[in-house]
């Protein structure tokens, strides 16, 4: 089951007939670590870990997905105690040249930015806003607002890095030029309400005339493309509150693998009616389309009398995904993100209003003893 998800992970977007790309780049998510139900009682706890006494054990997922069409290139299957940040050092290999991975503030650190970038891949991941929780310092301010900064391993970081390699005398890793943007969103209701967040982006992407900061902060957004295909994979394909089956750690993992090839399956059939009608493969229905699937699996039978196969199944669930009603293409809304929220906010129109900032990080002195 991995080997077929790896088969078929890695087909490109372009081979489906989508080649939405930014600047040449392919745009991925980032990586996130949602956790699933397991109805195994003989999942041992190394394996897939129980949150508590007498709860069900749980697995946690780690993937690397692609924007365009929400498919999977890569994935990591843990327990419940191991953290999102191992996992995400499993999927290192995925990242590969041509690839710009949006990534989520808790993942950033020097040694994971150097790996994932060795590969020819480019980074643009978001980074904690306090002048002194990240190792770095401005060399210059650009024309567009961004900042080109020095990477620096602290001394704390490179003691932890130690600690966690076992090597209590590895040395300390080399400066890192590196490009910060950092910018707010101000965040407008129809009603009124308005909300200023501060993001800051730390990037490979050094050229400030190519890539203009404010363009990387509009694509920032598209990191939460990976949340809808988590959102699929949980309530479409598996379906809401229900367990993994397998009755050990083996088989909750090749179930968990099966599901994510269904996944990618699904994505793949609605990235190649979108190809066809050249829209957007996220204005075609997940749902409708798993639907469509799951009803034509027994039109891909030969037949009992003449024994004959379909002409061409592919083509009637092509033709069958372009009926369905396509989502509304543009919107852009909001609502609380709590249980209690929801129940006393209603969803609302919103505008985005993004402003390039100078951050507050001390300057970079080139003397070496500094």
């Amino acid at each position: 089951m991995r080997r077929l998800l790896e088969l078929d992970a890695a087909r490109s977007d372009a081979d489906l007939g989508i080649e939405r790309l930014w600047k040449g780049l392919e745009v991925t998510p980032r990586w996130t670590a949602p956790r699933w139900s397991c109805s195994a009682t003989r999942c041992s706890p190394a394996s897939s870990a129980r949150p508590a006494d007498g709860a069900r054990p749980l697995l946690r997922i780690a993937a690397h997905v692609r924007t365009a069409t929400r498919r999977w290139i890569a994935a990591a299957i843990g327990g419940y105690h191991d953290g999102e940040n191992p996992l995400a050092d499993d999927l290192a290999s995925s990242f590969t040249a041509g690839i710009l991975n949006l990534a989520d503030r808790g993942f950033f650190s020097m040694d994971r930015w150097i790996r994932f970038s060795a590969g020819g891949a480019h980074l643009a991941w978001r980074v904690k806003n306090g002048a002194k929780s990240v190792p770095f310092k401005t060399i210059r301010v650009l024309s567009d607002g961004s900042e080109l900064v020095m990477l620096r391993e602290s001394d704390g970081m490179r003691t932890r890095r130690r600690r966690e390699a076992g090597d209590p005398h590895a040395l300390r890793m080399p400066g890192t030029t590196a490009r910060l943007v950092t910018f707010t969103i101000t965040a407008r209701t129809r009603s009124g309400k308005a909300k200023t967040t501060l993001i800051r982006v730390l990037t490979t992407l050094l050229d400030h005339e190519a890539y203009p900061a404010r363009e990387i902060a509009v694509l920032y957004a598209e990191r939460w493309q990976i949340e809808i295909a988590f959102l699929h994979l949980k309530k479409t394909v598996r379906g809401p509150r229900r367990a993994l089956r397998g009755q050990s750690p083996e088989l909750a993992r090749q179930e968990a693998r099966a599901l994510l090839l269904i996944h990618n399956m699904t994505a793949t059939a609605a990235a190649r009616a979108a190809a066809l009608a050249g829209t957007d493969p996220g204005l075609i229905p997940f749902t409708a389309v798993l639907a469509l699937i799951r009803g034509h699996v027994t039109a891909d039978t030969c037949c009992q009398h003449c024994g004959r196969r379909p002409a061409d199944p592919l083509a009637s669930l092509l033709t069958a995904i372009l009926a369905q009603p396509r989502h509304r293409d543009g919107r852009q809304r909001t609502s609380g993100r709590t249980p209690a929220e929801r129940r006393t906010r209603h969803t609302e129109e919103v505008d985005y209003t993004i402003k390039i900032t100078e951050s507050n990080l001390p300057q970079w002195d080139e003397n070496p003893e500094s």
